[in-house]
């Protein structure tokens, strides 16, 4: 059996982290460490962690220090990387960065871990996210809705594992925005296959971004493409693809508007010039492959 080590930022997740842990406690294929890191809550986040944690040897508390603020992207991937480096010495075969607004289907790791025992060469792998629907009135239902940023070439950053070997070869996690954009762009750089199991849901009970002012989300997103050496016909695609999102259509309109404001100003990209024309060619590929998916299903 392969092992495995979980790792959790938390700030704040009063409203969903006993239903998180439970639903981890409960998983058919156990982890070896399920490290939930408190990143300066000014809520109940730690007692409740430290509370169901005391029943189990596994579970880990670790309160990271400093002045707790909101910085999306970066801020998750350094208490991420801060608890794992609690576990030096872990001989894990695969690392997973979850998030504390999840539930999940008591075999989603024991699906996660097949696909990695199936296919050596999965170097990141998960399932989907799905949000719950609200009644009128504003409370959840028991109807869910997959989010719209699902993709089956993208592992949604909430449910990230990676193979361990893997995640040594792309370097780590970056402490950026769009991190879990990149990690799967340097893994595919590497050799290594991204795998989504479209039947495995989770249960996300606060949507994505949902802290973050949605026109500055979709502008940070624009500059995100140019970083990540995208080019402009390839950023204008992916800026299409987020219409459906609030505020409807403008988000397109404002996640292009970010894209050439970087490429005006030419901030630092996040890859090698050969990272720049693999990912590239990987970008046109896929077009082609929904293009060519999409002529076959209407034919």
């Amino acid at each position: 059996m392969l092992s495995y080590g979980i790792i959790t930022p938390a700030h704040n997740e009063e409203p969903f982290l006993e239903d998180f842990m439970r639903s981890v406690i409960s998983q058919t294929w156990r982890p070896d460490a399920f490290v939930i890191v408190d990143d300066g809550s000014d809520d109940s986040t730690a007692e409740i962690a430290r509370r169901l944690a005391a029943a189990h040897d596994w579970i880990h508390v670790v309160e990271r220090p400093g002045e707790p603020h909101h910085q999306i992207g970066s801020k998750v991937v350094e208490t991420f990387r801060y608890g794992l480096d609690r576990f030096p010495d872990n001989t894990w075969d695969a690392v997973v960065k979850l998030d504390a607004d999840l539930i999940l289907p008591p075999d989603y790791f024991q699906r996660v871990l097949q696909q990695l025992i199936d296919e050596p060469e999965t170097g990141i792998c998960g399932g989907v996210c799905a949000v719950p629907v609200q009644d009128p009135a504003g409370r959840e239902t028991e109807q869910r809705e997959v989010e719209k940023l699902t993709d089956l070439y993208h592992v949604r950053g909430p449910i990230k594992t990676y193979r361990m070997a893997c995640y040594r070869d792309i370097g780590g996690l970056p402490s950026i925005y769009g991190w879990d954009t990149l990690d799967e762009l340097l893994a595919e750089y590497h050799g290594w296959k991204i795998r989504v199991l479209p039947d495995l849901v989770v249960t996300h009970r606060r949507p994505t971004g949902a802290k973050t002012p949605p026109l500055r989300l979709h502008k940070m997103t624009g500059e995100m493409f140019y970083r990540l050496g995208y080019g402009p016909v390839i950023s204008l695609v992916a800026s299409a693809k987020r219409f459906r999102m609030k505020p409807f259509v403008i988000s397109t309109l404002w996640s292009y508007l970010g894209y050439l404001k970087a490429a005006l100003k030419k901030p630092e990209q996040y890859v090698t010039p050969a990272q720049r024309i693999f990912i590239r060619k990987l970008r046109y590929r896929r077009m082609r492959e929904k293009i060519a998916a999409n002529r076959a299903h209407t034919s």
